[in-house]
């Protein structure tokens, strides 16, 4: 390997490079090998061991540590115009990087973007505030919007996103619209799946039952989520559109997944960290702050993810990182409906992986690096460029100590809001380092990166589902 690499360094580069890291173990796609990489202007120019790495006027060592290509979130509530008091570009990307997250997909809260002048805004937003680089969602998607859909993927937005449930509720014709659009245009329709009806009939049986936080999961049963996939897919399954199923959380809707994979069906997936680390018992201890939607599950469903995650049905892991000012939380203290739905996870996805998965044995490192970098950087249509320790690939990475025990607080947290679900928990495996584009991005303390950094990561509009 090293002959190799050295030699194509030599073509490409005369002299020194900005960057070099050495004496780490790489988390490549062939696996893991020992060595190092240069970087020249942001970009990973070689790959080698340490005896063929050149000089550098910035050299690290890694000192035996993981190396690996910066996590992609795929689905981050980090910028709503309307909704600023909750995370805003800034807060929410020095998030990110603390996390080892070098790129986020952002997605809408209440504030539509389903335009190209929508579009050109936040882009111009998020690159005057964002430390990591980004790019988004447009939606939420209706009967309206849907036709601009190949104005959109033009401006490098191919994903979409629709709820088959209330706040933003779609109709079957709109998934068919949408997933057909996508099917032409390239792309991707993202559903929040959990069918409205039985929202309705099993939250009409928890009259006076509000007050114990455990009823809000209750009200969401199973089932809701499961039709729902099955409809979603058998929809993607006539249009031939891919079809990306936010946030799964059942055994039942995950088997639906496979089955429709199974016929050919173009479905990928994603499992949010809260989702793998509490479970449905917890809610009435926890409070108000565990909730969120698609809602915490049974053990059985937590082990059920597990397994997913590790067998390669579920493609990767999001945040989807949606906290409030705690007060929202606190107003469903006696009824859990007055409470927000949404938490933290941006800063925890690596944490919580290392610890709950890697250092548990539920996990290996080369699930790790499909499941966090690869995978959604091929979904999204940012590979190669993202998601990939490659030649010519962005110097996005982060260095991993994964011995190193840390306490979750409330002070190390770098999201506005100000609090997190998982405080007080002690995680084993811990970012040490980001680097975005050859960049320091955060130190293991700090973040060492300024807003405006980020950079706007266009799309591209081929997007097709992954496999090991």
């Amino acid at each position: 390997m090293s002959s190799t690499l050295t030699s194509t360094f030599r073509k490409q580069t005369r002299g020194s490079v900005d960057l070099v890291v050495k004496n780490a173990k790489l988390l490549l796609e062939s696996g893991i090998a020992t060595g190092g990489i240069g970087v020249i202007n942001g970009t990973i120019v070689v790959i080698a061991g340490d005896d063929h790495l050149p000089e550098a006027s910035t050299v690290i060592d890694a000192e035996g540590k993981i190396l690996m290509p910066g996590l992609i979130d795929a689905h981050a509530h980090i910028h709503d115009p309307a909704m600023l008091e909750h995370e805003t570009f800034t807060t929410g990307s020095k998030a990110a990087v603390a996390g080892g997250v070098t790129t986020f997909v952002d997605m809408p809260l209440t504030n539509q973007v389903d335009t190209t002048k929508a579009v050109d805004e936040k882009i111009a937003q998020g690159e005057e505030m964002s430390v990591a680089d980004f790019t988004f969602y447009a939606g939420m998607m209706n009967s309206e919007n849907h036709v601009a859909i190949p104005a959109l993927v033009d401006k490098g937005v191919a994903a979409f996103k629709a709820f088959n449930c209330e706040p933003y509720h779609a109709s079957n014709g709109v998934i068919v619209k949408c997933l057909s659009a996508v099917s032409e245009f390239g792309g991707l329709l993202t559903v929040h799946s959990e069918d409205q009806g039985i929202l309705d009939e099993f939250g009409r049986e928890m009259e006076d039952e509000w007050d114990a936080p455990i009823s809000h999961s209750l009200a969401r049963p199973n089932i809701a989520e499961q039709l729902a996939i099955r409809q979603n897919i058998d929809i993607a399954e006539q249009t031939g559109g891919h079809l990306h199923i936010a946030h799964v959380t059942t055994r039942e809707g995950l088997q639906e997944v496979e089955k429709g994979r199974l016929r050919g069906v173009m479905v990928t997936t994603e499992v949010c960290p809260h989702h793998l680390v509490f479970y449905r018992d917890d809610m009435n201890r926890l409070g108000a702050k565990s909730k969120m939607n698609p809602p915490l599950r049974s053990s059985e469903d937590r082990a059920a993810l597990w397994s997913g995650l590790l067998r390669g049905a579920i493609d990767t892991v999001v945040s989807d990182h949606a906290p409030c000012p705690i007060e929202m939380k606190e107003a469903g203290s006696e009824d859990i409906r007055e409470a927000w739905s949404g938490v933290d996870g941006i800063q925890m996805i690596l944490r919580v992986l290392l610890s709950e998965g890697i250092n548990k044995s539920r996990l290996t490192y080369s699930k790790l690096l499909r499941i966090c970098s690869r995978n959604p950087a091929r979904i999204f249509g940012l590979y190669p460029k993202k998601g990939v320790l490659s030649l010519g690939a962005d110097a996005d990475f982060v260095i991993i100590d994964q011995h190193k025990e840390e306490k979750i607080t409330v002070d190390m947290m770098e999201s506005k809001c100000g609090w997190t679900l998982y405080e007080g928990m002690t995680l084993k495996g811990v970012p040490v380092m980001t680097f975005i584009r050859g960049a320091e991005a955060f130190n293991g303390a700090n973040v060492t990166i300024k807003p405006g950094h980020g950079k706007f990561q266009a799309m591209g509009s081929g997007n097709k589902p992954i496999g090991d």
